[in-house]
C-alpha cells in the first residue's frame, strides 16, 4: 500500500506542478474574461457602416413612408452613444418599376455585385390591399450578404405598421381599437411561491432562462473538461514511460496493478483539484453578483462524488490504452470508441436540460459511462430530480468503475512491457477475459 501512495503522490505532484495544468487552470477564466472584454470593445458586434438600399415600390406609396422612417432612424440619438454610432444608417433610394421585372432584378443584382449598393427591396403592388392578390402581395429583399439582417430587422416595423393601418382603413375598421384587440399577450415566466425563514410568503421571482441553461451546462462542461485534461495526460505519460523503458524499471519494484492504481488515484486527485478550484471560483463570482443560490453546496458535493467516479472509470480506460500502445499515434485507433462515449452526454445535453425528467434523460442517466455528467446536469436544472436517482446512480457508477479498474488492471499487467505493434481491440478483450 505504501508503494501505491508513493506513486499517487508522485503522479499528483507531477501533474499539478506541470505547466500544462497551470495553463489549463488559468485558460478558462482568461477566455471568459477575454470574451467579456472583447464584447465591451466591439459592442454587440454590429457593423455600423451605412447601408445603401434601393427600393422598387410597385404600390407607389410605401417608399415615401419608409424614407421618412429611415430619416427618423438615422437621426435618432438612441442609435448613438458619445458620438459613436451603435446602429447603421439606412440610405434609401427609389427605383421606378420596369415593365420587365426579371431584367430589372438582374440589373439591380449586378449593381449589388459591383458594390454600387448593398441590397434592394421589391414591394408588390397589392401589398396594402385588405384583400390582396397572391401574385401582387409580396415583399422581397435581395442581397449577397444573407447574414446581414440589420435592415431586415428594421424595415419590418414601419412596413407592417403602415400596411396594417391602410388595410384597416380600407376595411373601415378603427385602427386603434383593432390594434388593441390583436395586441400580443405577454406571459411572465415565474418560479414558485415559497415561504421565507420568517414564515412570510415570498413572491415568485422571474425565471432567467439563460441562467437555468448555463448553470447545468457549466457543470457538465466542467466534468467533461476534468476528464479530458487528466485522462489523456495519464495515457500519454504511460506511453512515454514505455518508450523510454522507465516502465521496466518501475515494474521491477512494484506490481503492475499497484502501479496503475497509484497513477489512477493521482489523476483522480488532479481532476478533483481542478473541479474544486473552478467551483470555488464560480461560487465567488456568483456570490459577488448576489447569485450564490445558483450553486448550492449540495450540488458541489454531488459534483465531487460523481467527478471522482467519472475519473475512476475513464482514467482506468485511458491507462489501459496507454499500457497497450508503444507510441502515441498507435493509441488513436483505440481512443476513438472511448471519445465517442465521453462526448455522448454533450450531444444530448440540450434536450436533457430542456426536459430533465423525461424518459430519455432518466434512461441515459443510468447508462454508467454517461451517469456522472447526466446526473449532475439534471440536478442543476430547477426544480431538480427525485433524490433517489442520484443516490441509486452511485452504486451503479461504482460497480462499473470497479469493472473498468479490474479490466484495465489485466490489460495494464500484460501490455505495460509489450513493445512493437499495438494489439487490436479483440486482443484486449482476450486479455481482460483470460488474464
Amino acid at each position: 500500500m505504501n508503494k501505491v501512495l508513493v506513486v499517487f503522490k508522485r503522479e499528483y505532484l507531477a501533474q499539478v506542478r506541470s505547466k500544462s495544468f497551470i495553463i489549463t487552470l488559468v485558460m478558462m477564466p482568461l477566455l471568459m474574461t477575454g470574451s467579456i472584454v472583447v464584447h465591451r470593445l466591439v459592442g454587440d458586434g454590429v457593423d455600423t457602416r451605412d447601408r445603401r438600399i434601393a427600393v422598387v415600390d410597385h404600390t407607389g406609396e410605401v417608399f415615401s413612408v419608409l424614407q421618412q422612417q429611415a430619416e427618423a432612424w438615422n437621426t435618432d440619438e438612441a442609435n448613438s452613444e458619445a458620438g459613436k454610432r451603435l446602429r447603421p444608417k439606412f440610405n434609401l433610394s427609389a427605383v421606378e418599376p420596369a415593365a420587365d421585372r426579371e431584367k430589372q432584378q438582374l440589373e439591380l443584382s449586378n449593381r449589388v455585385k459591383a458594390k454600387d449598393m448593398d441590397a434592394f427591396l421589391e414591394i408588390g403592388a397589392g401589398l396594402v390591399r385588405s384583400t390582396p392578390t397572391e401574385s401582387a402581395d409580396f415583399v422581397r429583399y435581395y442581397s449577397d450578404s444573407p447574414n446581414d439582417a440589420e435592415f431586415l430587422r428594421w424595415v419590418r416595423g414601419p412596413l407592417n405598421q403602415y400596411v396594417l393601418a391602410q388595410r384597416f382603413d380600407e376595411a373601415n375598421l378603427p385602427v386603434d381599437i383593432v390594434q388593441n384587440a390583436i395586441r400580443p399577450i405577454d406571459i411572465g415566466n415565474l418560479g414558485l411561491v415559497s415561504v421565507d425563514a420568517g414564515g412570510q410568503i415570498k413572491e415568485a421571482e422571474e425565471t432567467n432562462r439563460l441562467t437555468t441553461f448555463l448553470v447545468p451546462y457549466g457543470f457538465c462542461m466542467l466534468m467533461f473538461m476534468a476528464v479530458m485534461v487528466s485522462g489523456p495526460q495519464m495515457m500519454q505519460n504511460i506511453i512515454e514511460e514505455k518508450m523510454q523503458r522507465i516502465a521496466e524499471v518501475l515494474i521491477g519494484s512494484i506490481p503492475p496493478f499497484q502501479l496503475m492504481l497509484g497513477k489512477l488515484l493521482g489523476v483522480m486527485a488532479v481532476s478533483l483539484t481542478l473541479i474544486s478550484l473552478y467551483l470555488a471560483g464560480g461560487f465567488f463570482v456568483a456570490n459577488y453578483f448576489d447569485k450564490a443560490d445558483l450553486i448550492p453546496l449540495s450540488q458541489v458535493a454531488w459534483m465531487l462524488v460523481y467527478g471522482a467516479a467519472a475519473m475512476l472509470m475513464f482514467g482506468a480506460i485511458f491507462s489501459a490504452i496507454g499500457a497497450a500502445c508503444s507510441e502515441i499515434k498507435d493509441a488513436q485507433t483505440l481512443l476513438m470508441p472511448v471519445m465517442i462515449i465521453v462526448v455522448l452526454p454533450l450531444m444530448l445535453i440540450v434536450p436533457i436540460i430542456q426536459a430533465p425528467n423525461s424518459a430519455l434523460a432518466t434512461g441515459i442517466s443510468f447508462f454508467p459511462p454517461a451517469t456522472p455528467m447526466m446526473m449532475i446536469t439534471r440536478m442543476a436544472v430547477p426544480p431538480g430530480i427525485p433524490m433517489w436517482q442520484p443516490i441509486a446512480g452511485i452504486p451503479i457508477v461504482l460497480a462499473f468503475s470497479a469493472l473498468c479498474v479490474f479490466a484495465a488492471g489485466r490489460v495494464f499487467r500484460i501490455g505495460i512491457l509489450i513493445q512493437g505493434k499495438p494489439p487490436k481491440i479483440s486482443e484486449l478483450l482476450k486479455w481482460v477475459v483470460r488474464g
